[in-house]
C-alpha cells in the first residue's frame, strides 16, 4: 500500500511486521508448572534461494519489506530493477507485461519452485503479470543474470501456534478500493492451516481501465523437524471492462477469467544445512472468455466462447547446503495439451568472505534450448566491488526455427563512497526474434533479432541519519521495439524509529520520493511504428507505524504529467492511495 520505497535491504523492514516472539503457554489446570511445547514449529517446504550478485544491497525482500515497498502489483516492484521495461494500459485491472533487455521471454517466474507459464492463447505467449499475486508472498529474490531475469517466489507460511490475523484496507483515486485478510495457525502436532484473500475494484471515470479481482489462498498440511507435507491452492477470478483508447487505437477487449494454481508437496531433509529433497505435483489452470461490452451505447457483443487450458507440472528437486556452498538439481516435467516436455537444471552457489560465485546449467525442453550462465561478485576491499554475468543459450535439435544461439554479458564496477555504492556497468545482449504483446493490439509485431549494448550507472545505499538513495540509469545504443533508449529511476528515502523518544519501538516514520523517466518507446506494426511518448513522473510515499498498525499514504504522478506507456492508452494523472495495514497475534 504505499507508492515507492527504497530497494531491498536499504531500509530495514517495519518492526510492526516482524513477528514478535510469544512466550510458551501454560495449562490452565492446577499444575501451573506444566508448560506446553515451544510455540514455534518447523517450517513447511525446503528451499535453497539463489545467492544473487548485485553490488550493494540485493533485490531480495522478505514479507514485511515487500509490503513496505508500496507495490500493489508485480510490475510496481519490477519498475525498480535496471534493464526491465514494464507495460500496462492503465491502472490495476489492465494487462501488465514486461521485457528484460528488450525480450518478453527473458522474464521467468518460479512460485514455490513451480514455473508459471502463460496458458491464455490470446496473449501470444506473453504472461500477463497482473495474474501473479504479490500479496500472497513471504519472500522474493530477483536474480538479474545476463540472460534472464528470474523471480523466485515463496508463498506466505506461518510457524506459530498462536493464531495470526491481519487486515489491510486501502482506497484512492479511480474509485480504487482494496481489502486483504490473513489468518494462519500452527497446531501442537505440527499441522498447518492458512487462509488469505485479496479483493480490489477499480472504476475509472477516464481511460485507465475498470475491473476487479478476487484472489484466495489456502494451505493445509503438517511439518515436522525432518519432513513436511502440504497442499496449497491460489485462485484468482478477475474481470475487466472494455478499455477504449484515448485516440486512434483499437480497444482492449473485456475479460472474465479465472487462474487456478494448486500443488501437493512433500519435503524431507535439513532446513538450512545438509541434504534435502522435495517433490511437487502442481496443477495450473486457466478458464476465461471475452466479457461483454457493458459501456454506455454498446451494440455489438464480442464472441464469448469460453477458453480453457491446463498444465500439470511435476518437480523433483534435491540439494545440499554446507557452509558457503549450495548445490541444487531439478527435474521439471510439464504436460500441456497432450504434449510432454522435460527440463533438467543444476545450480551451484559458492559464497566466500570476499565474494560470490553462482552457476546455472539448464536443458529446457519447454523452450527448446540449452542455457548456461555464470555470475560473480567480488569485493576484495571494503570500498571496491566487481559484479558480472555471462550467459549462453543454444537451441536444441528440432527446436523452433526462430531460435538461434545467443550470448549475453553484463559487467559492473562499484566504489563505496561514504555510505552508498556508486557503480558503472556495461551490457551486451543478442536477441533472436521474440514475442509480441498482442494483448494490447493483435497487429503488433514481435521483438526483433539483433545485438544491442547499454551503459548503466547507479547510486544505491545509506546516506546517513536515516536517509538512503536508490538511483539508476540505463542507456541503450538505440531504441528498439518495446525498449526505450533511456530509462531511469531515482529515489530518496528516509526512515527513523526515534529510539530516544520511543525506546520501546512503538513508532516509526518512513518517507520516500521517486522520480521516474522513460524515453520514447515504439511499438512495431506492419503499417508503421507507433510511439508511446515518454514518462517523467514524481511520486511519494509516507508511512507511519504506531504499535502494529501502519498508516500508509502515497501519491503517484504528483505533477499530473500526461503520458502513455502503451500507445493510445493514457495513464492515470494523479493517483492517491491511502489505507492501513494491521496485524496481530491472538
Amino acid at each position: 500500500m504505499g507508492a515507492a520505497s527504497s530497494g531491498a535491504q536499504v531500509v530495514p523492514p517495519p518492526a510492526s511486521e516482524i513477528p514478535i516472539p510469544v512466550k510458551p503457554k501454560t495449562d490452565s489446570g492446577p499444575d501451573s508448572a506444566h508448560v506446553k511445547a515451544d510455540s514455534i514449529k518447523p517450517p513447511v517446504g525446503r528451499f535453497a534461494d539463489p545467492l544473487t550478485y548485485e553490488i550493494g544491497s540485493q533485490y531480495d525482500w522478505n514479507r514485511a519489506q515487500l509490503f513496505a515497498t508500496g507495490a500493489l502489483s508485480l510490475v510496481d516492484l519490477l519498475d525498480r530493477i535496471p534493464g526491465i521495461t514494464t507495460f500496462r494500459s492503465g491502472w490495476l485491472s489492465t494487462p501488465q507485461t514486461a521485457t528484460f533487455a528488450g525480450d518478453f521471454r527473458r522474464v521467468r517466474i518460479f512460485y514455490d519452485g513451480i514455473e508459471i507459464d502463460d496458458l491464455d492463447n490470446t496473449t501470444g505467449g506473453v504472461l500477463d503479470l497482473s495474474t501473479i499475486q504479490l500479496w500472497s508472498l513471504e519472500h522474493l529474490s530477483i536474480e538479474r543474470s545476463a540472460g534472464e531475469l528470474r523471480l523466485y517466489m515463496r508463498s506466505w507460511r506461518v510457524d506459530n501456534t498462536d493464531p495470526y490475523t491481519r487486515v489491510d484496507v486501502a482506497t484512492g483515486n479511480e474509485d480504487t478500493n482494496l481489502y486483504r485478510g490473513f489468518y494462519g495457525k500452527r497446531y501442537d502436532n505440527g499441522a498447518i492451516f492458512q487462509l488469505g484473500g485479496q479483493q480490489y475494484g477499480v472504476t475509472s471515470p477516464r481511460f485507465s481501465g475498470s475491473g476487479d479481482a478476487l484472489s484466495l489462498l489456502g494451505r493445509i498440511g503438517v511439518a515436522k523437524k525432518r519432513w513436511s507435507v502440504d497442499a496449497l491452492v491460489n485462485r484468482v477470478h478477475a474481470t475487466r471492462d472494455i478499455e477504449r483508447p484515448f485516440v486512434g487505437r483499437p480497444p482492449i477487449l473485456p475479460l472474465d477469467a479465472t487462474n487456478t494454481n494448486a500443488y501437493l508437496r512433500a519435503a524431507v531433509g535439513g532446513v538450512n544445512s545438509g541434504p534435502w529433497a522435495q517433490l511437487t505435483v502442481a496443477s495450473l489452470g486457466f478458464r476465461g472468455q471475452t466479457g461483454r461490452d457493458r459501456s454506455i451505447g454498446a451494440t455489438a457483443q464480442p464472441d464469448t466462447t469460453e477458453r480453457k487450458a491446463s498444465e500439470t507440472q511435476y518437480n523433483a528437486t534435491a540439494g545440499f547446503t554446507s557452509g558457503p556452498a549450495r548445490v541444487e538439481v531439478n527435474d521439471r516435467l510439464r504436460a500441456i495439451a497432450g504434449n510432454t516436455t522435460n527440463s533438467i537444471s543444476g545450480r551451484l552457489d559458492l559464497a566466500t568472505p570476499i565474494g560470490l560465485l553462482s552457476g546455472l546449467a539448464e536443458r529446457d525442453g519447454y523452450r527448446g534450448s540449452t542455457n548456461i550462465d555464470v555470475g560473480i561478485r567480488a569485493q576484495p576491499l571494503r570500498f571496491l566491488a566487481v559484479s558480472g554475468s555471462v550467459a549462453r543459450s543454444t537451441p536444441l535439435a528440432g527446436a523452433s526455427s526462430t531460435l538461434a544461439s545467443t550470448t549475453t554479458a553484463r559487467g559492473e564496477v562499484g566504489l563505496r563512497i561514504l555510505g552508498p555504492w556508486v557503480s558503472g556497468g556495461y551490457m551486451s545482449v543478442t536477441n533472436t526474434e521474440g514475442l509480441a504483446p498482442i494483448v494490447y493490439d493483435t497487429l503488433l509485431l514481435p521483438t526483433s533479432a539483433g545485438k544491442s549494448t547499454a551503459q548503466t550507472f547507479s547510486i544505491r545505499g545509506p546516506l546517513g541519519r536515516g536517509f538512503g538513495i536508490d538511483s539508476w540509469l540505463v542507456r541503450w545504443d538505440q531504441a528498439r521495439p518495446y525498449q526505450p533508449q533511456y530509462q531511469s529511476r531515482s529515489e530518496l528515502n528516509f526512515t527513523n524509529s526515534f529510539p530516544r523518544r520511543f525506546p520501546r519501538g512503538d513508532f516509526e516514520l518512513r518517507a520516500a520520493g521517486v522520480y521516474e523517466y522513460r524515453g520514447s518507446t515504439f511499438f512495431p506494426l506492419a503499417a508503421g511504428d507507433i510511439n508511446a511518448g515518454g514518462l517523467r513522473t514524481v511520486s511519494a510515499l509516507l508511512e507511519i507505524r504506531i504499535l502494529r498498525a501502519v498508516i500508509s499514504y502515497q501519491q503517484r504522478n504528483i505533477l499530473a504529467y500526461p503520458y502513455f506507456v502503451v500507445p493510445g492508452f493514457e495513464m492515470p494523472r494523479v493517483l492517491a492511495i491511502y489505507g492501513v495495514r494491521w496485524d496481530f497475534w491472538n
